[in-house]
Parts: C-alpha cells; sequence; structure tokens
C-alpha cells in the first residue's frame, strides 16, 4: 500500500521525513545493497548503469563511477526499498525510478511525502491512500482535481 502526505505536518512520526535522499542515500549506502538483483534493476532502468564491484558502477559509456554519481530518483527508489519504514520524497522522482517505489509499495507498506502531480495511470496499480486514509481512484478526473487541490493546501500550509 502507498501512503501519501502532501504536508510534512500529517507525517504520524516526524523523525521518519528524509527530505533529501541524496544525502541520506551518501551516508547509509552499504556495498551488499549493490548485489540485490532489485537495486540492480532500479540503477539498469533508471540510469542504464552495471553494478562492477561493491560502490564501483560502470555508466552507459563504460566509465567507471561511484553510487554517487546516480540520478536522485533511482537513489531514493533505493532507499525507499531498503528504508520503507521511512518517508521519502516522491517530487525527488521521475516516473521511470516512481515505478519502482510502486512496485516496493505493492509488498511492504510505505508512507511517502509528495510536492507534484502523480500519473494516474501508475497509482490505479497500488493500493493508495492520502493521509492515511483510503482513496479510491476509480475516476481519473476526480483524481486530478483533488490532486490539484492537495498541492495547493501543501503550497499554504507546508
Amino acid at each position: 500500500m502507498l501512503n501519501i502526505i502532501f504536508q510534512k505536518a500529517k507525517a504520524k512520526d516526524q523523525d521518519k521525513i528524509i527530505i533529501d535522499s541524496r544525502i541520506f542515500f551518501s551516508v547509509n549506502k552499504k556495498k551488499e545493497w549493490f548485489s540485490d538483483k532489485f537495486v540492480q534493476l532500479i540503477m539498469e532502468k533508471v540510469d542504464r548503469v552495471k553494478v562492477i564491484r561493491d560502490f564501483v558502477l560502470e555508466d552507459e559509456d563504460g566509465n567507471a563511477i561511484p553510487p554517487e554519481y546516480l540520478s536522485t530518483g533511482a537513489k531514493t527508489a533505493i532507499c525507499i526499498y531498503k528504508f520503507p519504514d521511512m518517508i521519502f520524497n516522491l517530487t525527488q522522482m521521475g516516473d521511470n525510478a516512481l515505478v519502482y517505489a510502486l512496485a516496493v509499495s505493492k509488498v511492504t507498506d510505505i508512507t511517502a511525502l509528495c510536492y507534484r502531480f502523480l500519473p494516474y495511470n501508475l497509482l490505479m496499480k497500488v493500493g493508495f491512500y492520502k493521509d492515511y486514509e483510503p482513496y479510491n481512484l476509480s475516476d481519473p478526473l476526480e483524481f486530478a482535481e483533488d490532486m490539484r487541490q492537495w498541492l495547493e493546501e501543501e503550497s499554504i500550509n507546508d
């Protein structure tokens, strides 16, 4: 299940909010993550990067790069996978990385912060909650209007 909050104040535990996943990733990454098949899939599909060994990655041009060179979206997707109890900011992800966060939400409950429109066609594939309450995704136009209102409220209150 994916629970989305549009305001930091609505998080049940403020200490679990991670605003900048880039820093969180750099501080918390472990070399064993890079042997995980799901992490490798995220890196390959989002950034076209492969693991050479431990913290040594290879970009699409064959250059050796460190994990810090991964996109913010890939870092955020990996962090959501490795720390599903934390609240990461989906705004730092493009739709190409968002699909992996949504895949995680199919097997474990996650709560995420969001400051952008999310694609209806991706969200309708997962159990969706807003502010810890179930949300019915049956009408895409209603969802678009609701999302506009949620984001407007967020800009006023957060």
